[in-house]
């Protein structure tokens, strides 16, 4: 309980005293106030998915912006309450700044995956990983699991559960990771 708040709070404070460039220490800081992974920097493994909608969507499509790759599926419930509020919420609010949610729905038929995002009013792109492929490149144990990449296309943190990416830390975190420009 203690540190479900005390979390937020950390990380609202580092937000609101971190200069408008953040310097990775507040990065990092933030990282583990929402109990994430830090990851080593590393290329992530490159993907081109077909999504929902019939396009084709790749994680190179979207150099120069902060990617939070989103692995699910629609029997998940932790899923099926996190992607329709508080994903798709950061998704809609942040359309016109460097960012983007690359939803990657894991092993299920593109109809009820289909069906589920009308329903559930989804507008980021979902893509469709077929055969798991993705998944396993990623290293996917669990739904959901989470893969934050930086502007400049490296790996910055991993996370597998839920995350309030629309409370004070998550958007903290999302405005440092934006803030630091792509190399």
């Amino acid at each position: 309980m203690i540190r479900r708040v005390l979390g937020p709070l950390l990380a609202l404070g580092l937000a609101l005293a971190a200069p408008a460039g953040a310097a990775a220490d507040d990065i990092d800081g933030l990282l583990h106030a929402l109990q994430l992974t830090v990851l080593p920097g590393g290329q992530p493994p490159a993907f081109a998915l077909p999504a929902v909608d019939g396009a084709k969507v790749g994680l190179a499509d979207h150099k120069g912006k902060v990617v939070l790759v989103y692995f699910w599926a629609t029997w998940c419930p932790y899923c099926r309450r996190e992607l329709p509020v508080g994903v798709e919420r950061i998704s809609r609010e942040r359309k016109a700044q460097p960012f983007t949610v690359l939803a990657v729905n894991i092993e299920e038929p593109r109809d009820l995956v289909a069906s589920w995002v009308k329903g559930a009013g989804l507008t980021m792109p979902v893509l469709l990983d077929y055969d798991g492929a993705v998944a396993r490149d990623y290293r996917v144990t669990a739904t959901p699991t989470i893969y934050l990449i930086g502007r400049d296309g490296r790996l910055v943190a991993r996370a597998a559960g839920t995350r309030e990416w629309d409370g004070p830390a998550g958007r903290a975190l999302l405005d440092a990771l934006i803030a630091a420009p792509p190399k």
